[in-house]
């Protein structure tokens, strides 16, 4: 089982950046941390993902980024930012920075802990927390890539609903409240959100429950291949 699982960590890590190529790469000129851009398209508060089976909503302030959000019938990816910067400081209330995004793919069973997460990723898991709605991990690198000025530290967790399995990342500037309680608690206040609007499928889960390929590489799979956003 060791040998099984490293080799499927390689495998992932080699296929894909963290949580999907595009998750991190496609921020880097993206102005997080200034309000002198305008924003390219308008901005949404909300979206709904897997044919409207799940909807992504960020707290007050935060709205969803248009320009990298991606629709497909099982599933989906979102990006969570503020409003106010996003919009060039056109729209929305001053708020902590920051970039949170929620991947939407098929799951075959339970999700995987913050410690399979920080495993795949190849980097330390510095602390875990079970919040009402899913438990987060601290990761300690990795982050660095979100966007320019993001700290290596990130929160970072998984969960599911019905045939869905939901993967958030929180990324945040160096120094950043959001780097510590105040950052898991913004993922579990989305989480909520998102397990209470749900449209959930219990007969289509439980046929892709039946699958005879071992979960934990199906599970980490589903959160890291690029492919399935």
């Amino acid at each position: 089982m060791i040998r099984t699982r490293t080799s499927l960590y390689a495998a992932l890590l080699g296929a894909a950046c963290i949580t999907g190529c595009d998750e991190t790469g496609a921020f880097g000129a993206m102005p997080l941390l200034e309000t002198n851009g305008v924003a390219s398209a308008p901005l949404m508060t909300s979206t709904q993902l897997a044919r409207g089976a799940i909807t992504v909503k960020g707290p007050d302030g935060y709205c969803i980024d248009p320009t990298t959000l991606r629709r497909t019938s099982s599933g989906g990816f979102a990006a969570i930012a503020s409003c106010h910067i996003m919009s060039g400081g056109q729209n929305g209330p001053i708020v902590e920075p920051g970039l949170m995004t929620v991947t939407v793919s098929p799951t075959p069973g339970a999700a995987p802990s913050p410690k399979d997460l920080a495993q795949a990723l190849g980097t330390t898991l510095l602390q875990s927390r079970e919040l009402s709605a899913l438990e987060v991990g601290r990761m300690a690198t990795g982050g660095q890539t979100a966007f320019a000025g993001s700290d290596p530290t990130h929160w970072r967790g998984a969960f599911v609903i019905g045939p869905h399995l939901i993967g958030v990342t929180l990324y945040a500037p160096q120094n950043s409240p959001l780097l510590g309680a105040q950052g898991a608690a913004f993922l579990n206040t989305v989480s909520s959100a998102i397990r209470a609007n749900a449209i959930t499928d219990r007969t289509a889960s439980a046929e892709q429950s039946q699958s005879t390929f071992d979960p934990l590489a199906r599970r980490l799979g589903r959160l890291f291949a690029s492919n399935d956003l």
